[in-house]
């Protein structure tokens, strides 16, 4: 068979063999392929003529490197290095036969396929290239929780960085990517460090070109990435797509990360110190595809994807379909810095060890405006006096994470009768009913759809067992050598269960929630196992895997918002004493006593505040919004004084009471507050502004049936 036909005929088969693979395996190993129509897209935008070596560490079954090939075969050009690097041994076997037919083909010089973690130093060294002319890769989304086995745990991932960051560079480089490689959360998913080990392998003037979700410009755990773009890399494009997106089976947005590497002559300056070039943003809608191109319409020749990266390097007209605009990098630096400001690896990268105390004089600099929100408002609109909610007195987290709902929620099953009541377990126990005392119950708010009744004045049938006060029978004796701790800590041992809960709390360590995993045990998942508090000291009280941890004011807040909206974003209002709120929730609380929950929820409620929370959030595949803390965080507020907060409080009480007038009067009082001396009818014009705005946001990411 010719070398061009094997090269046709593995293309064909890659499909069927993403499709073969095992669902569980494909989601372990995030193995989910970019496609060659996107990877074409890509390589045309990132590669440039002198790019002759190439590797993508996370390979999958080789789509990007064979689309690059593909790039430099319509340029006229050969590679000179194809590298890739795939965990799963199948998966890089079809890899390698694909690369073999794509150097028979004479697209490459040479090729290499590892088998093994790309985190794996022994496996870096061995392709011996100092750094590449291009690192194009999809990395690979598996949770922390996910990350285990064949040197991919968490820890390994974490060593395995470190030291190919320490085999490649010297000095205050090696300094600022170890304090990055360190600096990143324990949490976050495989992707980020990903994200590091490629921008590592880039040499100096290379080009880093990655397929990511939308939002890694807005998770804590990405922030690190954010960093190390403006620090070490001159941005120079990020294309986005649009309803219904380039992976129709996504949960998020995709965007196409490009980035050309920066010498450490250029880099080693803190971003504080640097003025910062646009890059440039493209938004690719549906309607720019054509044939088997995501931009074959808007660009009719043939070879579209070459048309595209002319276009998007000259800036000559308007082309259907293709939204283009600058992306200002000194604002995303600005609204970086105000997030990132305590962060210690921050600290260290930017020179800034002796970082002023919270609370200081250092605070009252005034918040950024995410672009998203800026663009929300009118041209030429200019907000002033504008403070973080952290400055503000006014905190974000998420609800209640109990670890394992199927346990510690239940469902109210009959009437109390005296100081016990009958309650429904999950389908997990066969929805079996089970005696328990009132006082182990605590009401939840637990689905979005129990909103609107709780809205009404109804409470939820569903309660969280709340067992800190009740134990076992046979954990009672070490609740009793405990006495004394308990004695000095002024606390009340917790009683023994009656019979018929603690039979139903041993059914539940014996059962394992996930059938797939028959040997974890409810007291062993990852969130339940951390209930447990032994007393080794002598002075810390026991705490067993069936308490929930203490609640805490992100459990019991004043207002409250879904994380996953479709509509526009909208708090609610939490009863008084407040109930539990469930971690499908984004929570609010304030520590100082001015911020009432009515006020709260007047502030949340302005348009001011909606068009904050539309713009900071996460489109999502079929048109919902995903809204969570971090979001949030990000809108700024006017300077309020205590009077105002009262005012805002007894608009809060309207509003809450159904008052009609009272949302028009909060969004004028918060606008008057942003735009010091506008007059009431342009404060009304901007509020008409930002209004048709929601409305246009909103609708744009709704996915309608046409687009399905």
């Amino acid at each position: 068979m010719p070398a061009t036909d094997a090269v046709g005929a593995i293309r064909s088969s890659a499909r069927s063999f993403e499709e073969s693979l095992p669902p569980a395996q494909r989601k372990r190993l995030g193995q989910f392929f970019t496609g060659l129509p996107l990877g074409a897209l890509l390589a045309h935008l990132a590669r440039d003529a002198g790019a002759r070596t190439v590797i993508d560490p996370m390979a999958g079954h080789g789509d990007l490197l064979d689309a690059v090939a593909l790039t430099a075969q319509a340029r006229g050009t050969r590679l000179s290095r194809l590298h890739g690097i795939e965990l799963d041994s199948e998966t890089a076997a079809f890899c390698g036969r694909r690369m073999a037919a794509l150097q028979a083909d004479e697209a490459a010089e040479s090729s290499h396929i590892l088998t093994g973690s790309a985190f794996d130093p022994a496996a870096i060294a061995a392709l011996d290239t100092p750094g590449y002319d291009l690192v194009i890769t999809n990395p690979p989304y598996v949770r922390y929780q996910s990350q285990n086995g064949n040197g991919a745990g968490v820890g390994d991932v974490r060593r395995g960085l470190s030291a190919i960051v320490d085999a490649r560079m010297i000095g205050d480089e090696r300094a600022l990517w170890q304090a990055l490689v360190d600096g990143y959360s324990g949490l976050a998913d495989l992707s980020i460090p990903a994200w590091l080990l490629s921008a590592v392998l880039t040499r100096p003037g290379g080009r880093l070109a990655l397929v990511v979700p939308a939002t890694w410009r807005s998770r804590d755990y990405a922030d690190v990435v954010r960093y190390l773009l403006l620090r070490s890399f001159r941005l120079e494009y990020i294309v986005a797509d649009t309803q219904p997106g380039w992976f129709s089976d996504a949960l998020v947005r995709t965007h196409l990360v490009i980035a050309r590497r920066l010498s450490w002559d250029e880099a080693q300056a803190p971003v504080s110190g640097r003025s910062l070039l646009p890059a440039t943003w493209l938004q690719v809608a549906p309607a720019a595809a054509g044939g088997e191109s995501l931009v074959g319409g808007a660009f009719p020749g043939s070879e579209p994807e070459r048309d595209f990266a002319a276009w998007a390097g000259a800036a000559n007209g308007d082309v259907p379909g293709i939204e283009r605009r600058p992306f200002a990098l000194d604002e995303e630096w600005r609204t970086l810095e105000q997030r990132l400001a305590r962060k210690g690896w921050f600290q260290k990268a930017e020179n800034r060890r002796d970082a002023l105390p919270l609370f200081s004089a250092g605070d009252a600099r005034p918040a950024a405006i995410p672009k998203g929100l800026r663009d929300m408002l009118p041209p030429g609109a200019a907000p002033a006096h504008l403070q973080t909610l952290e400055q503000a007195g006014i905190r974000v987290s998420q609800g209640l994470r109990s670890g394992c709902n199927r346990f510690f929620y239940v469902a109210m099953g009959g009437d109390e009768e005296g100081e016990t009541v009958i309650v429904e377990t999950s389908d997990s126990f066969e929805n079996m009913q089970v005696r328990v005392p009132v006082a182990a119950l605590r009401h939840v708010l637990h689905r979005q759809a129990d909103m609107q009744a709780f809205a009404d004045g109804r409470v939820p049938a569903t309660r969280a067992l709340d067992l800190s006060d009740w134990v076992l029978p046979e954990d009672q004796p070490l609740v009793a050598e405990a006495a004394e701790a308990y004695r000095k800590r002024r606390l009340s041992p917790p009683r023994v269960m009656p019979p018929e809960l603690a039979s139903f709390v041993r059914l539940a360590a014996r059962t394992a929630p996930d059938p797939k995993k028959p040997a974890q045990f409810i007291p062993d998942l990852t969130a339940v196992r951390t209930n447990v508090r032994r007393t080794a000291n002598g002075r810390d009280v026991p705490r067993f895997w069936y308490m929930l941890p203490a609640f805490t004011a992100r459990h019991l807040p004043a207002i409250f918002t879904p994380r996953i909206n479709h509509g526009t974003p909208a708090v609610a209002l939490n009863t008084q004493p407040p109930v539990l709120i469930d971690a499908n929730f984004s929570t609010l609380w304030a520590e100082q006593g001015r911020w009432t929950a009515y006020a709260l929820y007047a502030l949340f409620h302005s348009s001011w505040c909606r068009a904050g929370m539309e713009a900071a959030g996460t489109p999502l595949g079929g048109g919902a919004l995903k809204l969570e803390a971090t979001h949030i965080r990000q809108i700024p507020i006017p300077v309020l004084s205590d009077r105002d907060c009262e005012r805002l409080a007894a608009l809060g009480q309207q509003l809450a009471a159904g008052v009609p007038s009272a949302l028009h009067q909060i969004d004028m009082f918060i606008l008057a507050a942003s735009f010091p001396g506008m007059n009431e009818n342009d404060l009304k014009d901007v509020a008409r502004h930002i209004d048709s705005r929601l409305e246009a946001a909103c609708a744009a990411r709704q996915r309608t049936i046409h687009d399905s």
